[in-house]
C-alpha cells in the first residue's frame, strides 16, 4: 500500500498517525452498519398517505428508537471523517476535507432535528389515531399529513448536505491525495448524484420516487462507501504501525546483537 513519504516520517508520527487512522476508520465502518441498519429496521413509510404511514408507524414499536439511532451513527461516522481529514497530506486536499467537514456538520444538525422530530411526532399521532373515534382519527390523519409536510424539505436539505456535498469533496481530496482513486472518484460519484437527486426532489415532489435517494442512495450505497473508506484507514493504520515498529526492532538488533 503507497503511503505518503513514508520514510520521512519519524516513528512517533507513524503511530500517531497509525493511531488517528485506526480511530477513524472504526468510527466510520461502526457508523455506517449502525445508520444502515436503522434504515433497514426504519422501513419505508408511506409519507404519500398519511392514514396509510399512521398504520405503518403504529406496527413499528422501534420508529421512535431508529430515528435516533439514526442520528447519533451519522455523528460517529463524522468522527471517522474527521480523522481522515488529518491523514491527508495535501493542501488543497485538506482545504477540501474542511469544507466538506462543514457541510456534513450542518447537514447532521438540519438532520438531527427533522429526524428526531418526524420520528416521536408520528408514533405520538399513531398511538392516539388507534384509540380515536372515526371523526377525530381523521384529525390526526390531518396532522399525520402536516408533519410529512413539514419534514420533507429540511430531510432533502439534510441529504444534499450531509451526504452529497461531503462525498462529492472528499472524493475529489481523495484523489489529489495518496488514497486510492477509485474509492476518490466514486465519492465524488456519489456524491454528486445524491446532490442532485436531492435538489431535483426539492424542486420537483414527483421527479422519481423518494425511496431511491433515502433508501437506495442514502441508506446503502452511501453507507457502502463510508465502510469502503473506513476499511482503507485500518490497511492505513495497520501499514503505519509496522513502518512505526521496523526503526525500534532495527535499534533493539543493534543494542543486543547476539
Amino acid at each position: 500500500m503507497m503511503l505518503p513519504n513514508a520514510t520521512g516520517i519519524a516513528a512517533g508520527q507513524q503511530w500517531d498517525t497509525a493511531h488517528n487512522l485506526k480511530i477513524g476508520g472504526v468510527c466510520t465502518v461502526l457508523g455506517a452498519v449502525a445508520f444502515t441498519t436503522a434504515r433497514l429496521l426504519h422501513g419505508d413509510t408511506p409519507a404519500a398517505d398519511a392514514e396509510a404511514a399512521l398504520d405503518f408507524v403504529a406496527s413499528r414499536p422501534t420508529y421512535a428508537a431508529v430515528h435516533l439511532v439514526a442520528v447519533f451513527a451519522s455523528m460517529i461516522a463524522m468522527a471517522g471523517l474527521i480523522s481522515l481529514i488529518k491523514s491527508l497530506t495535501y493542501p488543497t486536499a485538506r482545504m477540501l476535507g474542511r469544507v466538506g467537514l462543514a457541510s456534513s456538520a450542518v447537514g447532521l444538525a438540519v438532520f438531527s432535528v427533522e429526524s428526531t422530530s418526524e420520528g416521536l411526532a408520528l408514533p405520538e399521532l399513531a398511538e392516539a389515531a388507534a384509540k380515536a373515534a372515526p371523526g377525530g382519527r381523521a384529525e390526526l390523519v390531518r396532522a399525520a399529513h402536516a408533519v410529512a409536510m413539514t419534514t420533507h424539505g429540511p430531510s432533502l436539505v439534510a441529504m444534499a448536505l450531509l451526504y452529497g456535498v461531503p462525498l462529492m469533496l472528499f472524493g475529489v481530496a481523495m484523489t489529489l491525495d495518496d488514497y486510492p482513486s477509485w474509492l476518490g472518484w466514486a465519492g465524488t460519484v456519489v456524491g454528486t448524484v445524491t446532490l442532485l437527486a436531492a435538489t431535483g426532489l426539492f424542486l420537483s415532489p414527483p421527479l422519481f420516487p423518494g425511496a431511491l435517494l433515502y433508501g437506495v442512495l442514502g441508506s446503502m450505497i452511501v453507507q457502502l462507501w463510508l465502510l469502503a473508506v473506513g476499511v482503507t484507514m485500518l490497511r492505513r493504520a495497520a501499514a503505519y504501525a509496522r513502518l512505526g515498529e521496523e526503526p525500534s526492532a532495527r535499534i533493539t538488533a543493534e543494542a543486543d546483537p547476539t
